[in-house]
């Protein structure tokens, strides 16, 4: 590539390399390396709009998207799509541009070439259009969008086939599906009646996250992606797949794999970043999660509770002081450095507790149970709260409605006089009595002796 001019300004030199582009339209003279460099070199100049004006008038994006998408040399197509979509990005307005070009259905037509490299970039561009276009049903029938876009969500599935066990995407592919999965949120986001022609890809977005491996941060691309693209899917219409047969727990298991992985105890000062992570890209994971509760069958449901439900092997310490992933939602849930994510848990948990308030509490303490509620703006009836630590849950067990800890493990309280002598307790309640006193005299409390009071009440025993 070229090394930019010193000795000329960069708008005269941007200007030059539009013109001399602009001209090879017409003249077909550049050699098609040449064409490469001089796109290149262009490309370079575009990631800054300062002084590149010329790349991003009417005149600049119309020759990119020539030489994009109707030219025959696809090295320099590939190169003017990446000037394109580092135009579209930069300045917003090119987007209506390209639209008023009408070169959509062109860009839209380069998904059927399944090459990582143009799906990566065509995905890029159509996604970055689509915030400008009225068209998008038109785009996903006319155009066949739809079908192309579950086509390369087939294509990727396949990496993960039985035949290819254990084979994991190339860095291009990964990158390629992120963009095509940004696209497929932003079209079903932007074109809810026509969500059911993605059907077709619910099947394989589930293989792809329940198959591949997760990065330890799994919250970031394409997983996150992955998962913005199923919240928009209806996955009501495809209950067979999404709960199968063979199976009806991998999916809901696959998705619980990634919350485990994301979420960690908020008191190790070594995960701030995990969960600052899990606070800020989590709710889609959360919604997911409920919007499946709400379809599931009954193996799923139960599924759900025992991950994400404290069991009764943690009652025996008082509920979200372990390790396991139930104890960990707790924590975070009560945390501080949670304050996005906070609400969603809450309602995750109330719904996996069949919405009822008083099976909430019985699931989590109501030391949890009231701060969660209060934060989603559920109210707590008096009538759940009657009775609860009288009454046994479903193995018969008694325990404690705040702690959520079985009574039966509860440490015993130790009578603090225990192995005194008499003479022993006269001297501490003398003691006592003598500090309140102190006490009442500094006048910063008011305060009533409870030894005199005892006195008073005829509490105390004369002793010979």
């Amino acid at each position: 590539m070229a090394a930019p001019s010193h000795n000329t300004s960069k708008l005269s030199q941007v200007q030059a390399l539009v013109d001399i582009l602009k001209a090879d339209l017409q003249d077909h003279d550049l050699p098609p390396e040449k064409r490469v460099a001089t796109l290149e070199e262009l490309k370079v100049f575009g990631r800054d709009a300062d002084q590149s004006g010329p790349i991003f008038t009417k005149e600049g994006i119309e020759m990119l998207c020539k030489h994009a998408f109707e030219g025959t040399d696809n090295e320099s197509a590939l190169e003017a799509m990446r000037c394109l979509a580092n135009a579209l990005l930069i300045v917003p307005e090119t987007r209506q541009i390209f639209v008023e070009l009408e070169y959509a259905e062109k860009a839209v037509n380069r998904y059927q070439n399944n090459s990582p490299d143009e799906e990566f970039l065509v995905g890029r561009i159509l996604f970055l259009v689509t915030y400008a276009t009225p068209d998008i049903p038109k785009w996903l029938e006319e155009y066949k969008l739809a079908k192309y876009l579950n086509d390369a969500i087939t294509e990727h599935g396949e990496i993960y086939s039985k035949i290819n066990k254990n084979k994991q995407p190339s860095a291009m592919q990964d990158m390629a599906f992120t963009e095509t999965t940004k696209l497929l949120f932003n079209l079903a986001h932007l074109a809810p009646e026509k969500v059911h022609l993605f059907s077709r890809s619910i099947p394989n977005l589930f293989k792809i996250l329940c198959r591949r491996t997760l990065p330890s941060l799994p919250l970031q691309s394409p997983i996150a992606h992955l998962i913005n693209a199923l919240l928009n899917l209806d996955l009501s219409s495809q209950t067979g797949c999404v709960f199968p047969s063979f199976d009806p727990t991998c999916n809901v298991a696959g998705l619980v794999r990634v919350l485990d992985l994301s979420v960690e105890s908020p008191n190790e000062k070594r995960n701030d970043q995990r969960n600052q992570l899990f606070d800020e890209a989590g709710v889609p994971l959360i919604t997911l999660l409920r919007k499946l509760f709400e379809i599931s069958s009954d193996q799923a449901k139960e599924y759900m509770r025992k991950r994400l439900l404290p069991s009764d092997e943690q009652r025996k310490n008082p509920l979200g002081k372990g390790d396991s992933l139930a104890s960990r939602l707790l924590q975070l849930s009560a945390s501080a450095a949670a304050l996005n994510i906070r609400q969603h848990l809450a309602l995750l948990l109330f719904e996996v507790s069949n919405s009822n308030p008083e099976e909430f509490v019985r699931n989590v303490g109501y030391g949890y149970a009231s701060g969660l509620l209060l934060s989603a703006g559920v109210q707590l009836p008096q009538s759940a709260l009657e009775g609860l630590s009288t009454s046994p849950d479903n193995s018969g067990r008694l325990f404690n409605p705040v702690t959520g800890q079985a009574l039966d493990c509860e440490p015993e309280i130790k009578d603090p006089f225990s192995g005194m002598s008499d003479e022993e307790k006269e001297r501490e309640a003398e003691r006592l009595f003598v500090l309140f006193e102190r006490l009442k005299r500094t006048g910063v409390v008011d305060i009533q002796n409870p030894v005199e009071k005892a006195l008073h009440e005829g509490r105390f025993e004369e002793l010979d």
